[in-house]
């Protein structure tokens, strides 16, 4: 009889230290989410201009522009800029309220061209969104 009882017990633990996790991690900040972000030229009075998926290699300075939504306490995202799979810059913004307009920059020099990827990511490291655009 001692087999039947220690085996739901046994599973029941289980399934608590795999619940426990992720538990946690939506204690942090369990309604943030991205409403929206573009690849931009410029922003001027909190709103992207120039939004674009394909630029020029001559194209300077580039904003990724971040509209966050439901955070509860203070945080922070960050930008991480890719090229071609390399991380070329990370970058931490502040999240102050639960509706939040932030970007992030990146100078673009005539050879970096090819496939750029930025990813919105959380403070927990859960990747919340990926923009991809192109420099040619």
């Amino acid at each position: 009889m001692q087999k039947f009882v220690v085996l739901p017990l046994a599973l029941g633990v289980m399934l608590l230290c795999c619940l426990l996790p992720s538990v946690a991690a939506d204690d942090q900040n369990p309604s943030l989410s991205i409403e929206k972000t573009v690849i931009c030229r410029g922003v001027e009075k909190r709103t992207p201009l120039g939004i674009g998926n394909v630029f020029a290699s001559d194209a300077g300075k580039l904003f990724c522009f971040t509209k966050v939504v439901g955070a509860d306490h203070d945080t922070q995202i960050t930008h991480r800029w890719f090229l071609n799979g390399d991380l070329k810059s990370s970058v931490d913004l502040p999240v102050k309220s639960g509706s939040w307009r932030t970007w992030s920059a990146k100078q673009i020099d005539p050879p970096d061209v090819g496939d750029w990827m930025v990813e919105v990511v959380a403070e927990d490291g859960a990747v919340l969104a990926t923009i991809i655009f192109f420099v040619q």
